[in-house]
């Protein structure tokens, strides 16, 4: 086992390292995180408020723009958050989850927005499905009626 001289990580040296056998995957990740901390309990109610809120709002196809984009926005500065929480996290944590590669950041803040996001994306998919069999629908209502008509005319 290595020990590890403090004054090398208070200096920041390359040289530290050390082995986390501990992890070996996502879901043993996630097993080792304090779930009862009141910040992680807020990001997950903010990822259960987001899909409601997808979910109720399938039909105000605008709102669901305003809101892809927001998540998209978020996602897209999950690095300048990781950061933050790196240098602030004694301020509202009781452990250092903030890695330099930005591992907790992209399993518990990210990949949520990262699904809610695709749900977002399979709604409009679904409405456009939705429409496009509407209106092959009057399409085709339209040119019997105007065969209809055209009949009439030639009797």
């Amino acid at each position: 086992m290595q020990t590890i001289d403090l004054s090398e990580l208070k200096q920041g040296s390359s040289s530290f390292t050390f082995e986390t056998t501990s992890i070996d995957g996502v879901y043993s990740f996630l097993k080792t995180i304090n779930w009862s901390e009141r910040w992680l309990c807020c990001i997950l109610l903010f990822h259960f408020i987001t899909f409601l809120t997808i979910i109720l709002s399938r039909r105000c196809s605008n709102f669901q723009i305003l809101v892809f984009f927001a998540l998209v926005a978020l996602c897209y500065n999950s690095e300048r958050l990781n950061e933050l929480g790196a240098k602030h996290w004694h301020h509202f944590s009781h452990e250092q989850y903030f890695d330099s590669s930005g591992f907790f950041i992209s399993i518990v803040f990210s990949s949520p927005i990262i699904i809610n996001c695709a749900v977002l994306l399979i709604l409009w998919l679904y409405e456009s499905y939705l429409m496009m069999k509407k209106i092959a629908v009057h399409k085709k209502s339209a040119l019997s009626k105007k065969n209809q008509s055209s009949n009439k005319k030639n009797l």
